[in-house]
């Protein structure tokens, strides 16, 4: 099977798959991620992508700083969000569990309850970031 594409497609598709290496490169079963993101970095001159370059003494294709710099934002962006999202539900579920000695809910207003709790989190995180929360021993 053969799949031709345009320069904006195969841009498009690198940046996926440097954005999947980026995730399945943190777990044990990566090896078939990296070979797919070295077949498709092998193409990158062949689609004018600068700022990849074969390094003959450890035969792989790498990214410049630059690039690399780019495709972070990206990430950054995607793991802040995720990281405020899982903080909210977190805090969140710590409130809920702490209500629910005091309560009791059914599963639906359990659920209802949840949701507003985890929207107050957000909306404080939104607003203040992490600089008013604090830890107490």
């Amino acid at each position: 099977m053969k799949i031709n594409f345009t320069k904006k497609q195969y841009e498009t598709l690198f940046k996926m798959v440097q954005y999947g290496y980026w995730v399945a490169s943190d777990t044990e079963n990566n090896k078939e991620f990296g070979e797919m993101e070295q077949y498709i970095n092998s193409y990158a001159k062949d689609f004018g992508i600068e700022g990849v370059q074969f390094v003959p003494e450890y035969e792989l294709y790498d990214i410049s700083r630059e690039l690399e710099d780019q495709l972070h934002k990206v990430i950054d962006e995607y793991e802040e969000g995720v990281f405020q999202d899982k903080l909210a539900y977190h805090l969140a579920r710590k409130e809920f569990i702490a209500e629910s000695e005091e309560q009791e809910y059914n599963q639906e207003e359990a659920f209802k309850r949840l949701m507003e709790l985890e929207e107050k989190y957000h909306i404080h995180i939104e607003e203040h970031g992490i600089r008013k929360l604090k830890v107490e021993e």
